[in-house]
């Protein structure tokens, strides 16, 4: 074969295998693209429920403000008791008198954002409303659940609703007057106020809100129906003022803003989400760049989705997302052309040198878990997005750093680079895996746990790859599980178990060694009759002040624990029975000293004992238990010892 042939297979080769490596970066840079995509939606669909929930908390709060100052007030009760005794003819004047007198407030109320403020009675029939004062009387059973639960459960019910006239966000306060039910009052907001305070808070998001057909209409009274016209995305879906009769009326949506609302309809996807009333996100491409269109259903007060909230966005991210695509595909060809070239020249060496080296990049930028190089003085030459991450860097901050100088403490708080296990790889050609404490930009500390390896050229290490995770959350619950297995949770003295292991460990040290030391048992004295009395939290009190009263008059080597119900036990390491008397008199006279609230004196019996030759576990705590038997039958309060 001649080398015109060899070349034309070489380059057919390299074609097929170019246009095929193309292909697979250009599917996994798109799904890459996509799944960002995504991710980013997701996060705007949770970012438009937050802003929005956070507005209707600083409302709900708001409300209960106004109903406090301004409803629960004397002479508006007086007025509301007057009005459920008298005739019609009363109710006549008094709600005459109501609205003069609350006139000035509903002023301010309006000046703030309110449309409705309006009192029911409690037969759920409207009494005033000051919007509309010459409506009075109807029953609002059918139209307002919102009335009805208040006046029947007794409770503040909050939340969106439509009504006879308006729809908004109702917030409706049971007012009850020396025991009586007066009925219930309403302080209502147009979704205009929550639409201007979602757009001060999206920064720049535009926000339309737009109510359900079916449900609205058949509530208003014929004169209100023209305040709602379709939206421009489904004749189903209502805007309200589009004409801006009220004073409160949101904005005309922008020109970009109707262009996309117009062409929802060819969108399945936000077809479908309409149709299921569900959360959705959507990427709009326009000429000036991508928009984000958040769909967010609302829920009236009962359950059903009644309105929704379309929030339009600039989405420099998603521009961004694209861009990035762009380039990393075009960087991506330009590699493969590249590789092309370089493949007619060198296509076994280069071609295996792209692939490691490749799949070194893309491990090293997908882990989770910190990497970083450093050659043989220890300084950075690599490092992925992980490590920066967990180190509060950036990756181009820690490049040519050394990184034992950087983020490394040693764990006996030395901090000589000779000393360092991480750098002593290159010196040992061996690997070093451990834990360490390592150190964030901001002064922070967390134990992470590492693996170094030395690369080696000629058997001399040259430079050192290292992975590290931060471990600080699983060492924190190893260290609460410790304290779950070995404390008692009432008193967090140490538990039965936990004495045992360390009472077997005592024995056979002094065994060993020939260490004496001393076995306390110890018991409340008529506890039982605490409980009985005085209940049983008065009990858990009294245990917890016998053991904070014991500890703090034993030594920090000294095991003190819980044995059951009202008994403990303490082990006085390196102590004689001569030694431990006094101590533990001093302990019972101390406790019989205290003052136990509403219980009185608490006196406590104790059994003392030291290991013998020969004695095990069980033989300590027989000796001790029946040491405490006899200060029981001696009189209790008390102690009995025995060598």
């Amino acid at each position: 074969m001649n080398v015109s042939k060899k070349m034309t297979i070489r380059l057919l080769m390299s074609s097929i295998i170019a246009c095929l490596f193309w292909l697979c970066g250009f599917l996994y840079f798109s799904h890459e693209r996509t799944a960002m995509e995504k991710m980013h939606l997701a996060n705007q669909t949770s970012a438009v429920s937050r802003i929005y929930n956070c507005v209707v908390n600083t409302q709900e709060i708001g409300m209960q403000g106004y109903f406090d100052s301004f409803v629960m007030q004397p002479k508006v009760l007086e007025i509301l008791r007057l009005a459920r005794e008298g005739s019609e003819a009363e109710q006549a004047v008094q709600r005459t008198r109501l609205y003069r007198y609350l006139s000035p407030v509903y002023e301010q109320l309006r000046e703030r954002g309110v449309r409705q403020f309006q009192f029911y009675t409690p037969d759920n029939r409207s009494f005033l409303r000051f919007h509309a004062p010459h409506l009075s009387g109807d029953s609002v059973v059918a139209r307002r659940p919102s009335v009805v639960m208040a006046n029947r459960e007794q409770k503040v019910v909050q939340g969106f609703e439509t009504g006879r006239v308006l729809a908004g966000y109702r917030s409706v306060f049971p007012i009850v007057y020396e025991g009586e039910a007066l009925g219930t009052v309403e302080i209502s907001q147009p979704f205009e106020t929550f639409r201007r305070m979602m757009e001060k808070a999206g920064e720049g998001a535009e926000f339309l809100i737009s109510y359900d057909a079916t449900l609205l209409l058949p509530k208003l009274f014929d004169e209100q129906k023209k305040m709602y016209t379709p939206s421009l995305f489904s004749k189903d879906w209502l805007v309200e003022d589009m004409h801006h009769d009220l004073a409160d009326s949101s904005p005309d949506p922008s020109p970009l803003a109707r262009q996309v609302y117009a062409g929802l309809p060819q969108l399945p996807a936000f077809i479908r989400a309409l149709a299921e009333r569900q959360p959705l996100s959507l990427a709009i491409g326009t000429q000036n760049g991508f928009y984000q269109l958040t769909l967010l259903p609302i829920a009236d007060v009962e359950g059903l989705p009644a309105a929704l909230v379309l929030a339009l966005s600039a989405a420099p991210e998603l521009d961004e997302i694209l861009h990035n695509f762009r380039l990393h595909l075009l960087a991506f060809t330009g590699l493969v052309v590249l590789v092309c070239i370089v493949l007619l020249l060198f296509l076994r060496n280069n071609l295996a040198m792209s692939a490691k080296q490749g799949d070194f990049q893309l491990i090293a930028n997908t882990i989770s878990d910190g990497l970083y190089v450093m050659n043989e003085q220890g300084v950075i030459t690599f490092v992925n997005e992980s490590a920066a991450r967990l180190l509060g860097y950036s990756r181009s901050a820690l490049l040519g750093q050394v990184a034992h100088d950087c983020f490394h403490q040693h764990k006996d708080g030395t901090s000589s680079l000779l000393h360092c296990p991480l750098c002593n790889v290159f010196r040992s050609n061996t690997r070093f895996k451990g834990e360490e404490a390592f150190y964030r930009q901001d002064g922070t500390s967390f134990v992470a746990e590492v693996a170094s390896e030395p690369l080696l050229e000629k058997d001399r290490g040259v430079s050192a790859v290292t992975i590290f995770r931060d471990i600080s959350e699983r060492k924190q619950l190893e260290e609460q599980m410790h304290e779950l297995c070995n404390t008692d949770p009432l008193t967090k003295a140490f538990n039965r178990r936990y004495f045992l292991e360390v009472l077997e460990t005592e024995v056979q040290r002094s065994k060993r060694y020939g260490v004496p030391f001393a076995l306390v048992m110890g018991d409340v004295d008529h506890f039982k009759r605490v409980n009985d009395v005085f209940g049983h939290q008065a009990g858990d009190q009294v245990l917890k002040e016998v053991v904070a009263a014991i500890q703090a008059r034993i030594r920090s080597s000294d095991v003190f624990a819980r044995w059951g119900g009202e008994e403990f036990v303490l082990l006085l390491s390196s102590t004689s029975l001569e030694s431990a008397v006094p101590l533990v008199e001093s302990i019972r006279e101390n406790i019989r000293s205290l003052d136990f609230g509403e219980v009185g004196t608490i006196t406590i019996s104790f059994g003392v004992t030291t290991i013998r030759d020969g004695d095990i576990v069980d033989t300590l705590l027989n000796r001790s238990d029946k040491l405490l038997y006899e200060a029981k039958a001696a009189g209790r309060n008390c102690v009995r010892f025995s060598a």
